[in-house]
């Protein structure tokens, strides 16, 4: 075929991936996927007169580390069989085959929190890790304070989701941590590329002093925006023309010939 991710590409799209927490918002694929997939095909199709179709446009899809959607990276095949829906796993990674599960290592320093924008910050414990009947990885945490939210979080047991069969970043039952992740329609996400650390009482007050930051930085964005766009605004606008179109208020005062022999009178003494 024109690439080696089309037919998954497809079968996302018109046979979404199954999962019981999506049943009324099926999973898509991710961007970059159509992407791979629309950069290997248009340019056979053009050579046929015919585009990459707009009921395919890869901006409409999401991007893997801000929401949920699915890649052929993400599918572990190799998992152990005869697994029951929702179903404790008592270790990390979950395939047989250990290296299809490697996560991202995300430093936690000020310049990866100004940069990945997290939507949710929160201080909870880890009750269980579970696994669906579509290999989709559900951890169970239980919500010990709020950091920072968008959205309401209730102070009990909560479900993080993946958009993997894989759990990333790595959590383990009875470990008491601080999780910085995303949001995505009313639902707390865990995803490859977010923040987790052990909690220490120290990483309240670290915290405070990066959302800060982050805010001033917001800040200074929109400032900067908002002069950019008056700078364009005032040097968009039509100049008021210098051109006098009065023949008799600018230039040399040149006199007026009169027809009929009449004597020739001089503008400034009318």
């Amino acid at each position: 075929g024109c690439s080696p991710v089309l037919p998954f590409f497809l079968c996302a799209m018109y046979a979404p991936i199954c999962t019981l927490e999506f049943l009324y918002d099926p999973i898509k694929p991710c961007r970059s996927v159509c992407q791979r997939a629309r950069d290997g095909c248009e340019p056979i199709m053009r050579r046929y007169n015919h585009s990459w179709p707009e009921s395919l446009a890869c901006d409409d899809l999401p991007v893997y580390d801000r929401g949920v959607c699915i890649s052929p990276e993400a599918i572990v095949t190799d998992l152990p069989e005869a697994r029951s829906p929702l179903t404790p796993l008592n270790r990390f990674p979950f395939s047989s085959s250990e290296e299809r599960c490697r996560c991202k290592k995300t430093k936690p320093t000020l310049s990866t929190y100004l940069a990945k924008n997290y939507s949710y910050i929160i201080h909870a414990k880890v009750k269980s890790v579970e696994r669906g009947s579509c290999n989709e990885v559900t951890t169970v945490v239980e919500v010990k304070d709020i950091l920072k939210s968008s959205m309401p979080i209730p102070l009990s047991q909560v479900p993080l989701l993946t958009n993997s069969s894989c759990q990333c970043p790595p959590l383990q039952p009875k470990q008491d941590v601080l999780i910085m992740c995303y949001e995505w329609r009313s639902r707390l996400m865990l995803l490859d590329g977010c923040l987790v650390e052990k909690w220490k009482d120290q990483l309240n007050k670290r915290f405070k002093r990066w959302e800060q930051r982050l805010q001033e930085q917001k800040l200074r964005t929109a400032r900067s925006k908002n002069q950019n766009a008056g700078r364009s605004g005032r040097s968009g606008a039509p100049k008021p023309s210098t051109k006098n179109t009065n023949p008799l208020a600018g230039g040399p005062k040149k006199a007026i010939k009169i027809r009929n022999g009449q004597k020739e009178i001089n503008p400034k003494k009318v």
